[in-house]
């Protein structure tokens, strides 16, 4: 079941996602070449934040890619929107690693103080602001309610946003360090960018081992409730949500009706998708209607122990 939405004029998500990353990736070049010039650790960690941006923005259009290029089949029932997951758990690893870097050049810093050319820092940093605020205005859809509802494009708003805090932060270290003569400012905003960049890596990487484990994709009890307001429906058992990837959610269950002809369920399963479609984003239902006498002869508990050793046990 696909819920539809009636698409807004302008760019598609991957088009937005795409023009964002592209304006990260000069934010990135421009800021990494000037750290590296001016000898500030805390803009080449900015410009390392802008790169995880490129990163996440990047990975979100070739798993859209690929998935779209990829139909289900008996092989793959799924096609390959899992590649996503893949993707961003590839995404973390090369962040930590160039976040241990950026970490470690730092932390050395304090130890040995590195004279910064302050005013081309402020430069750069306000260049490197003013591009993070356009990656961010870029991926604001006229449709304000496409942000809640397009798991993909909130990530990466929510990425550039905080992009742009942050060198907001590093143009007023600058300002101190000019004011103040204090060295040791620039190693410290670096090491709180880098905060920044592990906060974000640990939720990608939360987000990814979440859809691998099949974490639930809502509150149960909540939608449970839900549908047991549709009139006639006397239970739901077996329910079960889970993310094939951050854009496609399925749900399976067996609800037990007050119907006893298979052509009586038919309204029934409208009313489900509708609300388990517009309330809670599941693109994919499968439903197993029971009377209640069906329901009364089995139970629904998942029951599974992995075999120690020997034969099998059911």
């Amino acid at each position: 079941m696909m819920s539809g939405h009636p698409h807004p004029h302008g760019p598609s998500t991957t088009g937005r996602l795409a023009w964002s990353a592209g304006i990260f990736f000069i934010s990135f070049v421009l800021q990494g070449l000037g750290g590296l010039w001016t000898g500030s650790i805390g803009l080449v960690s900015d410009s390392l934040e802008n790169l995880n941006d490129v990163l996440v923005n990047s990975l979100g259009i070739l798993s859209l890619w690929l998935a779209n290029r990829r139909d289900p089949d008996d092989r793959w029932t799924f096609g390959w929107h899992r590649l996503e997951v893949f993707n961003s758990l590839l995404g973390v690893g090369f962040l930590l690693l160039l976040a241990g870097a950026v970490g470690w050049e730092a932390l050395d810093r304090f130890r040995h103080p590195v004279s910064v050319q302050t005013g081309w820092v402020l430069v750069f940093s306000g260049i490197g602001l003013v591009l993070n605020i356009a990656a961010t205005l870029v991926l604001v859809p006229r449709d304000r309610t496409l942000l809640e509802r397009d798991a993909n494009l909130r990530a990466a708003y929510l990425h550039a946003f905080a992009d742009s805090l942050t060198s907001v932060s590093l143009v007023a270290s600058m300002l101190l360090i000019r004011l103040t003569g204090w060295r040791w400012v620039d190693p410290a905003i670096a090491l709180v960018i880098l905060v920044v960049i592990l906060r974000g890596a640990v939720l990608l990487l939360r987000d990814a081992v979440g859809i691998l484990m099949h974490r639930a994709a809502f509150e149960h009890e909540a939608v449970k409730a839900e549908l047991m307001g549709i009139p006639g429906v006397l239970g739901v058992e077996d329910f079960r949500s889970w993310k094939m990837c951050s854009h496609l959610t399925i749900a399976t269950a067996h609800i037990i009706v007050s119907a006893e002809r298979l052509e009586d369920t038919e309204a029934f399963l409208e009313r489900i998708e509708h609300l388990l479609g517009e309330r809670h984003g599941v693109r994919h239902l499968t439903v197993h209607f029971e009377t209640r006498e069906m329901a009364d002869r089995h139970h629904h508990r998942f029951e599974h122990r992995h075999e120690v050793e020997g034969g099998h046990h059911h």
